[in-house]
């Protein structure tokens, strides 16, 4: 039983990454299921019966790729008080450039999910989902720029919430400029003192 259960696994996570690979090279829409097949090594029958559709084996790209990183939004954000508060939103900021740079699967993942995939019909719910993970990353960096309020370092005039959007408006321009780009462009090479000089502008000058 647990070897079954462990070949189950593995071809589960080949048919994952078969269909990653597929969405970058043909974009969502234009992926079969019989190309994702092709590309896992597996029959049709078995990608049918791990997953019912392309948006199933999208939304289990998306959860490998977003959910480690909210869960690492409320780590850094919200638990690692001994470290300040502008300094976890900088840190969080440069660790996903850090990911992004490291992992060519994370980069994959990222740049299918921001240019390959039409977020129409039976995808619309993808959109719902991502409106939602958007949603809990606000909140993280809002409970951040709170207690930066509250020890003084937040830039005075700045709410917590507008701090808040205004990272995560950032960090979306951010990501989807460092994904087109390429490795030679301007956005990516200057990505970690970009990131710097908007923590920065949101930090309190001291005597004023």
């Amino acid at each position: 039983m647990r070897r079954t259960k462990e070949e189950a696994a593995l071809t589960r996570n080949a048919i994952v990454e078969g269909a990653l690979r597929c969405f970058d090279r043909y974009g969502i829409a234009n992926s079969t299921l019989e190309q994702i097949a092709q590309e896992s090594g597996v029959t049709r029958g078995a990608v049918y019966h791990h997953f019912t559709s392309k948006r199933d084996i999208l939304r289990e790209i998306r959860d490998q790729v977003s959910v480690p990183l909210l869960d690492e939004a409320d780590t850094e954000l919200l638990k690692n008080a001994e470290v300040p508060a502008l300094e976890r939103v900088e840190r969080f900021l440069l660790a996903i450039l850090h990911g992004l740079e490291k992992d060519p699967r994370m980069r994959v993942a990222f740049t299918v999910m921001q240019f390959k995939c039409e977020y129409v019909q039976d995808m619309g719910e993808e959109l719902a989902c991502a409106a939602r993970s958007t949603d809990q990353m606000v909140r993280a960096f809002e409970s951040a720029y709170r207690q930066a309020q509250e020890d003084g370092s937040l830039a005075p005039g700045l709410t917590p919430r507008i701090a808040a959007l205004e990272t995560m408006m950032f960090l979306g321009g951010l990501l989807r400029l460092w994904l087109l780009g390429g490795a030679r462009s301007d956005y990516r090479r200057n990505a970690g003192e970009i990131v710097r000089a908007h923590v920065r502008a949101r930090r309190a000058t001291r005597g004023r």
